[in-house]
């Protein structure tokens, strides 16, 4: 294992020391300097906090970046339109199709005409 994991699990090890053993036993093992409990529910939710509206600001910052209006939600400068099967006479088989967006319209019909 690499030093950095080493070392987080040394922090991890001396945090839930910290946060779970009673007062009198750091005291007896010559413990006197140490944070206020009130950390060890706060560093983590703040933590939380932060992750939850970090991640909040940058999907409401993407969706503000375009508009609910414009095209270029669905389409850019690389989208294929479907081109036209090629029919061959009885019996041939049939070429695979070159890759192609699937449309709108086909999306709808397969996510939400419920199979009708």
């Amino acid at each position: 294992m690499s030093r950095f994991t080493h070392v987080v699990q040394a922090y991890s090890v001396l945090f839930l020391v910290w946060t779970y053993v009673p007062q009198r036993w750091l005291h007896a093992l010559g413990i006197f300097y140490y944070p206020s409990r009130y950390w060890a529910l706060a560093v983590p939710a703040y933590t939380m906090v932060t992750i939850v509206l970090s991640l909040s600001f940058y999907i409401g910052l993407n969706f503000m970046s375009t508009t609910s209006t414009s095209l270029n939600t669905m389409f850019d400068e690389f989208s294929r339109e479907p081109s036209n099967p090629v029919s061959l006479a009885e019996g041939g088989e049939q070429p695979i199709e070159p890759i192609s967006d699937i449309g709108i319209h086909k999306t709808n019909v397969l996510m939400f005409n419920n199979g009708k």
